[in-house]
This record gives structure tokens, C-alpha cells and sequence, in this order.
């Protein structure tokens, strides 16, 4: 959960109020009444590729979808063109304001967050973020854990070997584009504590048209250059740092898996009841499924990657039925997904969503647990035998109790074959259950829930308990809102 840098913005608007009012600027002054201002045109917009409509949650029996062509293990993708990597670009600060000034006049406002960014529209992608041959299986989206309560609106390229260190394997830009946004981190998210630096990048294909990688381990040595000359537009202008298709940009190893997602600002998810309530994270609502741009040789290696095997292929995010359980929750006063501190904080978040691998179960997944778990201090847990449906509970239903264990993953094919999600290389089709082995109790608490109103509920959570052990709601219940 990062935020894009200020200050560009701030520079953006002020360039933007003195050239309006026909004031003269200290940029007008850098540039030489003998240099002609080229305004460069937006680029006609590419045919944009249309998104196939997410179907409705499966039955049991469409689980059982067929799956992708197969493909050779020995299959590999086309060589990388062959880049030039020179080092960081030679170019004055006056140079660099002349350049931010006709890019300003060369876009749309709405797009000025973007630095750099030029055209609309979709691109076709030309490269797989990894190599088929250095990551084992695709997590795609709609996972929840840790501080990613709700679900996560990024995929999961997960490394072959573990035993190659931090920097293994290549990350390669998919399509031509400009690095607007680069932020490093040193702090794990969950807990604050210190680690090893990692990067967040975001790429715009056109300015509507955008890519994101994340928990790179290191960028490209020309890249960080680029970056530190104003860490990313914090301390200097900054239009960003374009990059051609299938450049590595990044590299990834174990611990990490590599985050990956692709948005389109011209669509918008309709799961969402308050769409606004998102703003934190403002690409999160233009979320897209990413396959149908990738050529068929690579789409295909990534579905047969993928751990989920049903419609959306891709997973989903937005599961919101107005006046119904499912879906995300915020609780009363906590500033929506902004949180209380305006920058994430999850502690007030809640989601009740179908179980990103196999949709045919249910998740509960709360922000404020009270029980041991993982550290964060959220937990994320099956919902044994869900019954009533989320999607089907409203007020009427009154108080409703669900008993919480741990998922676990089983072969569809071969039940007794089971493990963890990472344990699996995407060539097995998947269902999720309840854990019943090597935990020492299989019911790992309840959740107590009634829809007040269509878009108020309360809920309660007793980590440890079974629903026999659970009569109502105490005076800790918290009331949540969409």
C-alpha cells in the first residue's frame, strides 16, 4: 500500500496557474526566446482490446473447467530485443524543465499524474513480466492476507528455485513505456519492521494504459540512477524514465514473489458500491484482467500457470452486493480504505468474498483480530460449510454465526492429494477446504454477523471458539459500513 509522490503535482499546478494567467515564471526565464517550444501531440489512441465480462461465481460442477492447451516444459519465450542500456541520460535542469513544459502542454490534465506518459487506449503486450522457465505458478487476483484484507488487485509471479538469492531472475517491461512512479521500501508493510530494500515501479503504456511490478529486490543500475538524480520527482521535475519492450527493468528471487497487474483508466469495476471509498489506492477500481492482451504463445503458458482454473481466469476483486453480506466492509470512522490514518491503515477493514482459487467457497477476512495469527494483526480464515451464502444474506436473515478454519488445497481430481497453495506448480486443478490435519484444533474461532441495514453491519469476532460456545454479540461487536 504506497502512495504516489507530491510534490511533481504541486510543480505540475503551479506551471500549470502561470502560464493561464500570462505571468512570467522563473521556467520562462530558463528558456531562450531563440529556442522553439514544439508541442508534441498525443498519440492517436490504439483500437482499445475489450475485457471479457467476469462471470458469475461457479457451481461445483463448472469447476471442472478445461483446462489450457498445454504447453512443452521446454517452451521458452522469444529472445529480447536487444537493448542498449546506456547510462543515466546527460540532461540539464533547464533541459529537463523545457521538456516537462511541453509535455505539460502536450496532455490532458487528468493525466498529469502520469509523468511522461503519452497517447490512450490499450497496447498489446509483446513479453511475459518473467521467463516460463524461472517462476513455477501465477497467483492471479482476489487474494487476501496480512494487510491485503480485502482482496488483492495484483497478481503473483512465484520463482522457480528458492535457493538462487535475491536477485535470480530478470523482470522484463511487457510493452514500450515510461517508469512514472518508482518508489523503494524498506519496511515490511505488516509489521514496520526493517528488511532488505524493495521497489514499487508503475509503468504507463499510454496514459491510460498502465502496468505495475512490485517487491522488485533491486532495479536496473541505469534505472536507479535516473531515479536518484530526484528520487523520483521528490526533490528536482520529473517526466520519468522511459523503457522500451522486453528491457529488464527489475530482478526478483526468493523470498519474494513478483507483484504484477495491469490498469485500464478508461474502464471502471462495477463490484464496487462506493467506488470513491477507494481513493487511497485510485488505480485499484480500474483493475483489468491482463491475459487477452498477451500474444496467444504467451497467454496460454500463463493460464496453464495459474492456480486458478475457472471464470474469471484472471480472478476478481469486487464482489459487492448492495444490501448483501458479500464483499468489503469498512468500519464506522475509520476513513474508509484510507484507514483512520489517511495512509492504508487496514486495522478497520473487513471482507466476507469467494475464496480466490475455488469461488465455490468463502473467506473471512477482518483487520482487527484478536487472536494470535500472523503478526499483522489481521486474520484471514475459511468459512466452514458457509451457510447461508454471504451473497444471499440481508437483513432479514438476521444474526448469523460462521465457524472459521484454515484453508487448505486439494486436487480435484486425486482428494486425498492436498497442500498449501504454493506447494502447487499450476498443472492440478484445485478445491479449497477446511484444514483438518497437523492443526491442533480445526475450528479456529467464529464470526458473529447481521445486516442492521442494507449498508450497515455488525459484526464480532471470537478467535478460538466454536459457534456452540457463541450466544450473541457482546459490548465488543463494531459496526462496518460499505
Amino acid at each position: 500500500m504506497s502512495l504516489h509522490p507530491c510534490k511533481l503535482f504541486l510543480l505540475m499546478a503551479a506551471l500549470l496557474l502561470l502560464v493561464a494567467c500570462g505571468g512570467t515564471s522563473e521556467l520562462d526565464t530558463m528558456i531562450s526566446p531563440d529556442i522553439e517550444v514544439t508541442v508534441v501531440p498525443t498519440a492517436p489512441a490504439p483500437t482499445p482490446t475489450p475485457t471479457p465480462t467476469p462471470a458469475p461465481t461457479p457451481t461445483p460442477a463448472q469447476l471442472r473447467a478445461p483446462m489450457p492447451t498445454p504447453i512443452s516444459p521446454t517452451a521458452t519465450l522469444p529472445p529480447a530485443p536487444t537493448i542498449i542500456t546506456a547510462g543515466p541520460s546527460e540532461v540539464s535542469e533547464t533541459e529537463l524543465q523545457l521538456q516537462l513544459r511541453q509535455w505539460l502542454d502536450s496532455v490532458p490534465e487528468e493525466y498529469r499524474r502520469f509523468p511522461g506518459c503519452s497517447g490512450t487506449g490499450t497496447v498489446e503486450f509483446e513479453h511475459s513480466p518473467m521467463r516460463f522457465e524461472d517462476f513455477s505458478n501465477l497467483t492471479t487476483y482476489g487474494l487476501v492476507g496480512g494487510g491485503h484484507v480485502t482482496p488483492i488487485d495484483h497478481m503473483f509471479f512465484d520463482p522457480k528455485d528458492e535457493g538462487l538469492g535475491r536477485n535470480a531472475y530478470e523482470v522484463r517491461a511487457i510493452q514500450d513505456g515510461v517508469i512514472y512512479d518508482l518508489q523503494p521500501r524498506d519496511f515490511f508493510v505488516e509489521t514496520g519492521a526493517a528488511q532488505e530494500r524493495e521497489w514499487r515501479m508503475d509503468i504507463a503504456h499510454t496514459c491510460t494504459f498502465h502496468s505495475y511490478f512490485d517487491l522488485l529486490s533491486s532495479v536496473e543500475p541505469w534505472i536507479f540512477a535516473e531515479w536518484e538524480k530526484t528520487a523520483g520527482g521528490e526533490t528536482a521535475p520529473w517526466i520519468g524514465i522511459p523503457i522500451k519492450s522486453g528491457q529488464v527493468v527489475g530482478r526478483i528471487g526468493i523470498p519474494q514473489s513478483l507483484d504484477f497487474a495491469v490498469y485500464d483508466y478508461e474502464k471502471e469495476l462495477t463490484g464496487f458500491v462506493f467506488p470513491e471509498h477507494y481513493d487511497q489506492e485510485p488505480w485499484k477500481i480500474h483493475t483489468v484482467d491482463p491475459f487477452p492482451y498477451f500474444p496467444t504463445e504467451i497467454r496460454e503458458v500463463l493460464l496453464q500457470r495459474t492456480l486458478r482454473k475457472v471464470e474469471p481466469l484472471a480472478g476478481k476483486i469486487d464482489y459487492d452486493i448492495d444490501g448483501k453480506l458479500s464483499g468489503n466492509w469498512f468500519q464506522q470512522g475509520t476513513n474508509w480504505y484510507a484507514g483512520a490514518d489517511g495512509r492504508g491503515d487496514w486495522s478497520g477493514h473487513l471482507s466476507i468474498a469467494p475464496e480466490h482459487i475455488d469461488p465455490t467457497q468463502w473467506i473471512f477476512s477482518i483487520g482487527d483480530w484478536s487472536g494470535d495469527h500472523d503478526g499483522s494483526g489481521t486474520a484471514q480464515y475459511l468459512m466452514v460449510n458457509a451457510d447461508p451464502n454471504p451473497q444471499d444474506v440481508g437483513v432479514e436473515s438476521g444474526l448469523v454465526k460462521y465457524e472459521l478454519g484454515y484453508v487448505w488445497y486439494c486436487s480435484v481430481d486425486e482428494p486425498d492429494r492436498c497442500g498449501h497453495a504454493f506447494t502447487w506448480d499450476g498443472s492440478v486443478q484445485l478445491h479449497a477446504r477446511q484444514m483438518t490435519e497437523n492443526v491442533h484444533e480445526p475450528i479456529s474461532g467464529v464470526a458473529l454477523v447481521q445486516l442492521l441495514e442494507d449498508r450497515l453491519l455488525k459484526v464480532e469476532a471470537f478467535p478460538g471458539k466454536k459457534a456452540s460456545e457463541v450466544e450473541g454479540f457482546t459490548p465488543a461487536a463494531k459496526l462496518y459500513e460499505r
